[in-house]
Protein backbone atom coordinates (compact mmCIF):
# COMPACT_ATOMS: atom_id res chain seq x y z
CA UNK A 1 0.00 0.00 0.00
CA UNK A 2 0.82 3.73 -0.53
CA UNK A 3 2.15 3.85 3.41
CA UNK A 4 4.19 1.08 3.06
CA UNK A 5 1.80 -1.53 4.58
CA UNK A 6 1.65 -4.80 3.15
CA UNK A 7 -1.09 -7.53 3.36
CA UNK A 8 -1.43 -11.50 2.32
CA UNK A 9 -3.82 -12.08 -1.01
CA UNK A 10 -6.72 -14.16 0.82
CA UNK A 11 -7.85 -15.34 -2.98
CA UNK A 12 -10.10 -14.49 -5.66
CA UNK A 13 -12.86 -13.23 -3.04
CA UNK A 14 -14.69 -9.99 -3.07
CA UNK A 15 -16.89 -9.27 -0.07
CA UNK A 16 -17.08 -5.83 -0.49
CA UNK A 17 -18.92 -6.51 -4.13
CA UNK A 18 -22.30 -7.57 -2.18
CA UNK A 19 -25.38 -5.84 -2.06
CA UNK A 20 -25.37 -5.83 1.83
CA UNK A 21 -29.64 -4.63 2.03
CA UNK A 22 -29.89 -8.54 -0.06
CA UNK A 23 -28.16 -9.92 3.31
CA UNK A 24 -30.21 -8.11 5.54
CA UNK A 25 -33.12 -9.37 3.46
CA UNK A 26 -32.31 -12.73 3.68
CA UNK A 27 -31.24 -13.08 7.53
CA UNK A 28 -34.60 -11.17 8.07
CA UNK A 29 -36.35 -14.63 5.96
CA UNK A 30 -34.18 -16.26 8.44
CA UNK A 31 -35.14 -14.78 11.27
CA UNK A 32 -39.29 -15.52 10.15
CA UNK A 33 -38.30 -18.95 9.21
CA UNK A 34 -36.14 -19.41 12.86
CA UNK A 35 -39.28 -17.74 14.61
CA UNK A 36 -41.85 -20.25 13.18
CA UNK A 37 -39.24 -23.60 13.16
CA UNK A 38 -36.49 -23.15 14.78
CA UNK A 39 -33.29 -21.89 14.44
CA UNK A 40 -31.71 -24.89 13.26
CA UNK A 41 -34.76 -27.22 11.78
CA UNK A 42 -33.20 -26.14 8.32
CA UNK A 43 -29.89 -27.55 8.86
CA UNK A 44 -31.42 -30.56 9.58
CA UNK A 45 -32.03 -31.56 6.09
CA UNK A 46 -34.87 -31.66 3.62
CA UNK A 47 -35.59 -33.15 0.13
CA UNK A 48 -34.25 -31.35 -2.59
CA UNK A 49 -38.04 -31.06 -4.52
CA UNK A 50 -39.61 -29.52 -1.34
CA UNK A 51 -36.83 -26.66 -1.43
CA UNK A 52 -36.87 -26.53 -5.22
CA UNK A 53 -40.42 -26.03 -4.86
CA UNK A 54 -40.34 -23.51 -2.42
CA UNK A 55 -37.93 -21.47 -4.31
CA UNK A 56 -39.49 -21.83 -7.51
CA UNK A 57 -42.74 -20.93 -6.19
CA UNK A 58 -41.08 -17.81 -4.94
CA UNK A 59 -39.55 -16.89 -7.88
CA UNK A 60 -43.01 -17.09 -9.75
CA UNK A 61 -44.55 -14.88 -7.62
CA UNK A 62 -42.05 -12.29 -8.42
CA UNK A 63 -42.31 -12.43 -11.28
CA UNK A 64 -46.16 -12.46 -11.66
CA UNK A 65 -45.68 -8.92 -9.58
CA UNK A 66 -46.40 -10.14 -5.84
CA UNK A 67 -44.73 -7.84 -3.91
CA UNK A 68 -46.43 -8.63 -0.34
CA UNK A 69 -43.05 -10.79 1.02
CA UNK A 70 -39.82 -10.81 0.29
CA UNK A 71 -39.44 -13.54 -2.42
CA UNK A 72 -36.27 -12.63 -4.25
CA UNK A 73 -34.82 -13.19 -0.56
CA UNK A 74 -36.81 -16.19 0.11
CA UNK A 75 -35.22 -18.04 -3.25
CA UNK A 76 -32.18 -17.05 -2.45
CA UNK A 77 -32.32 -18.81 0.77
CA UNK A 78 -33.55 -21.85 -1.04
CA UNK A 79 -30.50 -21.85 -3.15
CA UNK A 80 -28.50 -21.07 0.22
CA UNK A 81 -30.39 -24.40 1.67
CA UNK A 82 -29.54 -26.48 -1.66
CA UNK A 83 -25.93 -25.42 -1.70
CA UNK A 84 -24.94 -26.30 2.29
CA UNK A 85 -27.07 -29.55 1.75
CA UNK A 86 -25.03 -30.72 -0.90
CA UNK A 87 -21.95 -29.60 0.87
CA UNK A 88 -22.77 -31.47 3.85
CA UNK A 89 -24.62 -34.48 2.20
CA UNK A 90 -28.06 -33.40 3.58
CA UNK A 91 -30.55 -33.98 1.40
CA UNK A 92 -33.46 -36.23 2.74
CA UNK A 93 -34.90 -39.00 0.19
CA UNK A 94 -37.78 -37.43 -1.55
CA UNK A 95 -41.36 -39.15 0.00
CA UNK A 96 -42.24 -41.07 -2.48
CA UNK A 97 -46.57 -41.48 -1.30
CA UNK A 98 -47.18 -37.56 -1.09
CA UNK A 99 -45.82 -34.63 -1.55
CA UNK A 100 -44.82 -31.96 0.99
CA UNK A 101 -47.76 -30.81 2.06
CA UNK A 102 -45.54 -27.49 4.78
Amino acid sequence: YEGGATRNFIGRIAYNLIEWGFIKAMAAVMFEGAVSHGPTNWRSGMPKGSVINHAMNHLVMWIEGDRSEPHLAKVAVGCMFLWWYEENGKFLPEPLEKYDEH
